[in-house]
């Protein structure tokens, strides 16, 4: 607040002449009126003070009855926060700090009383008492506790926050003395509180540097020390944070034993394999002893998920892991390193200890377990490599278990393989494929042959199947046989799907006596959700008719992820595409997929036609699948048609429709070209002969 000419100010003295001596000072200030009001009594002040404000009181030290550091407390007792200056006729340094210390604005000497020295003296109280009302409103403000100490450790200042924090403090040690006229007032200041807050001071300042813990409070405290004396106590309330700190704590470490631990089956899991397994390698090593790996999955596992539900292989991974743990000793260590596939590491292993160990394993792991009243009769595949003669690194180990693995599964010998240098070259065999399978869209190495269908009474022609080949490098005609897998397990079979419905439609809009084109889609392409905007974006830019495609799936692609494939399935045939399940007869739930999608065909398998007349069994269930395609009203297709005999017996087991090499080798799309470019009318079997023809000066020219 600043000086003006309405400055009101409150002089008490029980002393007229010092009374008048000091409000004739006060009138003779320089272009300064003040508005003076006297009183000779503290009584009678007090009472003036109930009535009305001052900016500024004088008051004699010495009044009737009581001191003028009485006659503070008493004002400050009654809320008032003018700021009060003393008068005195003696000069004492102590009374001058008692009075410093009680409040005072300002100590003068009556002997030193002149204008000048009072305005200035109304001027500084003022300025002081602005300065104190803002620093009181920030600390009244501020979220943190606020004590200011004097040079002897005494409180002089507080916030209300700080009180808060005493009221939590718990008995304890008080700070040391301090001057009895100061505790005195102190006391009549923050009266019974005085006792608390003190604790909490002796109490912070002794537990510096640690957890400072009031009641059920934790503080942080910082000291800061004043140039002048005395030193600044702020605490904050940090028990949120300490206590989100420890949540996160608990949670963190919480994170910390799950990310080293499958949910699933309480093994441990990839990533603490691999710092076990570094570890063992690393102490073998230094004792120059033996580590075995043992990699294993479960054979037709996906079958167990499609079949009796996720729940049934839930259940057989969880009892196989029980029975791991159940089988190893100390030395052995069991992990899940995802979905089917386990891995056991042997320490101080020989050969015949690991082998012997991957028979127990794989002996318990076959045992029937029951889920919903079924029997589950599961049978894995294990791969054996040892450490150092067949892997010195995690690494390499690892794949070289996995190769034995996959031996094992392709073999006929038992489920338990130990690895051989041979089998790597098998795999790097695979690795390269999958290489230059990469650039084979790239370098145009990829092409068609197309194999016709006919009818087999009439002998019309139906439609022609796409049928992928690679020219690997512009050299040799890699069976789709020896590719196809390869490109399903490095995941561009995808792409290459894509390519090949692409370049099928393409071709098929120039043969417009083909009244369908059948093209096959992999068991991983059909479960993709861009898979109906591929095939949608096809058709647009090729410009085929929808009816002229048809998609051929297998079983086994479709028990991959039945839910999503079949979802696809309905969006693809409502677009107006045909759907043939190819392979048919060989699989495991094909009666149950015809059950769960209107097929537009059924493919028979060739194995059936192959052994036909000469296997009772094999005849019997083709006869079945033509009764169940003509009851069910779905067309049946017969592939591997190779002789006459092939044909007399498909035409007489009632099949409709046939394919396979007696009408000719698949030719390239050029070939196709001049077969319909000579024909104005469908092809009949009595073309086919014009189709062999082609083939053959084809593969004159090659």
């Amino acid at each position: 607040m600043g000086l003006n000419q309405e400055t009101k100010l409150l002089v008490v003295d029980d002393d007229e002449d010092d009374l008048y001596l000091i409000c004739d000072a006060l009138r003779e200030v320089a272009g300064t009126r003040y508005n003076v009001t006297t009183a000779t009594s503290s009584l009678a002040a007090m009472g003036i003070l109930s009535q009305n404000s001052f900016d500024v009181i004088f008051s004699d030290y010495r009044l009737v009855h009581l001191t003028g550091i009485d006659f503070i407390n008493h004002v400050r007792a009654a809320g008032i926060e003018t700021p009060i200056i003393l008068l005195t006729g003696i000069t004492d340094h102590i009374i001058d700090n008692a009075a410093l210390q009680a409040g005072a604005s300002d100590f003068i000497p009556k002997a030193a009383i002149n204008p000048d020295v009072l305005d200035r003296a109304v001027r500084y109280a003022m300025a002081h008492s602005e300065r104190q009302r803002l620093l009181q409103a920030v600390l009244k403000s501020t979220v943190s506790g606020v004590a200011v100490l004097d040079q002897r450790g005494s409180i002089s200042l507080t916030n209300p926050r700080f009180h808060e924090f005493a009221k939590a403090i718990e008995d304890g040690q008080t700070i040391g003395d301090t001057h009895p006229r100061y505790r005195e007032f102190a006391k009549s200041i923050y009266g019974e509180d005085l006792v608390r807050l003190e604790r909490l001071v002796a109490h912070v300042l002794d537990s510096l540097g640690r957890d400072i813990h009031v009641g059920d409070l934790i503080v942080e405290a910082h000291v800061t020390v004043l140039p002048e004396g005395g030193s600044v106590l702020v605490l904050h309330d940090v028990t949120a944070r300490v206590d989100e700190l420890r949540e996160r704590e608990l949670a963190e470490k919480k994170i910390r034993m799950l990310a080293m631990q499958d949910t699933l089956t309480g093994l441990p899991n990839r990533l603490a394999f691999n710092g076990h397994l570094d570890s063992c390698l690393e102490q073998a090593a230094i004792s120059n002893t033996g580590v075995a790996i043992l990699s294993f999955d479960f054979n037709r596992f996906k079958e167990v998920n499609d079949l009796m539900g996720h729940a049934a292989g839930d259940h057989l991974l969880k009892t196989a892991a029980a029975r791991l743990k159940g089988l190893l000793s100390e030395r052995e260590y069991a992990a899940r390193l995802g979905g089917d596939e386990f891995i056991v590491v042997q320490e101080g292993s020989s050969a015949a200890e690991a082998l012997e160990l991957a028979n127990r394993v794989a002996e318990n792991m076959a045992k029937p377990l029951e889920w919903a009243a079924r029997i589950i009769e599961p049978n894995i595949s294990l791969g054996v490599a040892l450490f150092p003669d067949q892997g010195r690194n995690r690494q390499d180990l690892l794949s070289n278990a996995d190769i034995a693995m996959y031996r094992s599964k392709a073999n006929d010998d038992g489920p338990v393989c130990v690895f051989d240098p041979s089998m790597d070259q098998v795999a790097r065999n695979r690795r390269n494929v999958a290489r230059d399978l990469k650039l084979a869209i790239p370098n145009n190495e990829l092409l068609l042959h197309y194999q016709p269908q006919f009818k087999a009474g009439s002998g019309e022609l139906v439609g022609i199947e796409a049928l992928l080949r690679w020219k690997s490098a512009g050299r040799i005609i890699v069976p789709p046989s020896d590719f196809i897998p390869i490109a399903e397990e490095s995941g561009m079979i995808c792409e290459i799907d894509e390519w090949v419905l692409r370049e099928s439609c393409r071709a098929m809009v120039n043969w417009n006596l083909v009244p369908r084109i059948a093209v096959n889609i992999s068991a991983k392409a059909i479960c993709q959700p861009g898979l109906i905007a591929s095939i949608r974006s096809t058709l647009l830019e090729t410009g085929l008719a929808p009816s002229r495609l048809e998609l051929e799936v297998t079983e086994t692609a479709l028990i991959h992820d039945l839910g999503r494939a079949l979802h696809n399935l309905r969006q693809i045939k409502a677009l107006g595409i045909s759907i043939a399940m190819d392979d048919f007869g060989i699989g495991y739930s094909s009666l149950s997929l015809l059950n769960s999608f209107p097929f537009d065909r059924i493919k028979i398998d060739k194995s059936f036609i192959q052994l036909a007349g000469s296997n009772p069994r094999a005849d019997a269930i083709f006869h079945t699948i033509i009764g169940l395609g003509s009851a069910l009203g779905i067309p049946v297709l017969v592939e591997g048609v190779e002789n006459s005999g092939h044909l007399d017996f498909a035409k007489n087991s009632g099949c409709e429709e046939v394919q396979g090499f007696h009408f000719g080798q698949p030719i390239t799309a050029a070939a196709l070209n001049e077969i319909f470019g000579s024909l104005a009318e469908p092809i009949q079997f009595d073309a086919v002969k014009r189709w062999q023809d082609i083939v053959c000066q084809q593969a004159l020219r090659a």
